[in-house]
């Protein structure tokens, strides 16, 4: 078959325009909070599953199962992490493990570590659906963390020391909804299904706490007034809990920045 020039240029645009998907949605951000009177159940734009604040927190650790991406479809992505500070301040150093759905619907798995406002790190091993994967954050001393990660099921471990002026104001669980254009916008949620959490623990106020010791709150994803992922209970043994896909379309939207943070409370 005969490749014209303009064939090449399209099918080459076409890879460019994957490529930049896949690398565009690799930006992890703090939480854009809806707060709705009347309900007791705390929503974001952007992110489910579990947070504590109210003390310091200088330490977090956690497990979860990397999700088999259902129907994949093109131009979504979503992450799992675990990460202290960003609920009531701008920083946030976290680490974690994503998926992102190119334009010919192709999945790709990374993990990988961030410190706010910078942009995420690569760690740099194979990651796969189903494998088992632990993380934790600890403050050594002073502005002085380790952050190491390891692949359960394969074998492969991560660490690194990185100096990091944290407020050590929360600590999170959380399933993402990933950020593109520098923040200015949300990638839609893909089909995740069910993620689940174990051995959620963090140090808050220099005691080990599990997440219902620590008097953690959940969070719901919300689209509009939709619901997208929600976290079930924890679990009788305090550290346990899975958050879960709704049926719901995730749609493209812009995030909303507030003058207090780099993603604030939006009020109904």
């Amino acid at each position: 078959m005969k490749i014209t020039k303009r064939k090449a240029i399209l099918f080459t645009a076409f890879l460019l325009i994957s490529t930049v998907i896949a690398i565009a949605v690799s930006a992890h951000e703090s939480p854009q909070f809806i707060v709705d009177s009347g309900s007791s159940i705390d929503k974001s734009s952007n992110w489910a599953g579990y947070v504590t604040s109210g003390g310091t927190y200088t330490s977090i650790s956690g497990s979860w199962l990397i999700p088999q991406i259902s129907s994949p479809t093109a131009n979504t992505a979503d992450s799992s992490w675990i990460g202290i500070g960003g609920v009531t301040s701008r920083d946030l150093i976290q680490t974690g493990t994503q998926a992102v759905i190119n334009a010919a619907g192709q999945i790709s798995y990374q993990a990988w570590y961030e410190l706010l406002p910078r942009g995420s790190v690569p760690i740099s091993f194979s990651i796969n659906p189903g494998d088992s994967i632990t993380a934790s954050i600890t403050q050594q001393q002073n502005d002085q963390w380790s952050i190491s990660l390891r692949d359960n099921t394969n074998g492969q471990n991560f660490q690194t020391t990185v100096t990091y002026s944290s407020s050590l104001s929360s600590a999170e669980w959380i399933e993402e909804m990933l950020s593109a254009r520098r923040g200015r916008s949300f990638v839609p949620l893909d089909n995740f299904a069910t993620v689940q959490f174990s051995d959620a623990s963090t140090v808050k106020n220099g005691t080990m706490m599990n997440l219902a010791q620590a008097g953690a709150e959940n969070i719901t994803m919300m689209n509009g007034r939709q619901i997208l992922a929600t976290p079930s209970a924890i679990s009788s043994d305090g550290s346990t809990f899975a958050v879960t896909r709704t049926s719901v379309t995730s749609m493209p939207m812009p995030s909303i920045r507030h003058s207090f943070g780099r993603r604030g409370w939006h009020r109904y």
